[in-house]
């Protein structure tokens, strides 16, 4: 088990190279960083977050403040987390729990201008879903539909 102090969160450079596959069962949920980093680098409203832990590359996810986060919440300080993903050497080790725990400090350190993270998770994701209420994400009670369904529209408050 990996220490929640161990995972740290770094903005995105290019010298950072994460490149991995996903299970089809996760793979239907969420994007790959390698894509994702293909599509969205050099957009100054995606923000490329890379999960770090022990020094390697654990995860990814993006942070975006888009006219796409207007789907999830009507507050224009908050920034729509998508592309969540664990590298899957380390899944099973405390990287979700440690990186989302430390997502609020992230905040108030990269982004300061914002003090909320909104996400929507499949309505049929209970592992993502059940991972994001235990580090303190809230069900808004909103509902989008997605690519693959319907999606519960969850959100963070960040604290100035």
């Amino acid at each position: 088990m990996i220490r929640k102090s161990e995972v740290t969160l770094h903005c995105h450079t290019k010298k950072t190279t994460i490149s991995y596959e996903l299970p089809a069962d996760q793979q239907e949920f969420t994007s790959l960083p390698q894509d994702l980093i293909k599509r969205d680098a050099g957009n100054p409203e995606k923000h490329l977050v890379v999960i770090r832990a022990r020094g390697e590359v654990a995860g990814f996810f993006e942070l975006d403040e888009s006219s796409d986060r207007k789907r999830c919440s009507d507050n224009p300080k908050a920034l729509l987390l998508r592309g969540y993903s664990v590298n899957p050497k380390f899944q099973g080790r405390g990287i979700a729990t440690g990186s989302l725990d430390a997502l609020p400090a992230f905040m108030k350190e990269e982004f300061t201008e914002f003090n909320e993270v909104v996400l929507g998770v499949n309505a049929r994701n209970s592992a993502a879903q059940n991972l994001y209420k235990k580090v303190g994400f809230e069900d808004t009670g909103r509902r989008i539909m997605g690519p693959k369904g319907e999606q519960l529209v969850m959100c963070l408050k960040v604290k100035e």
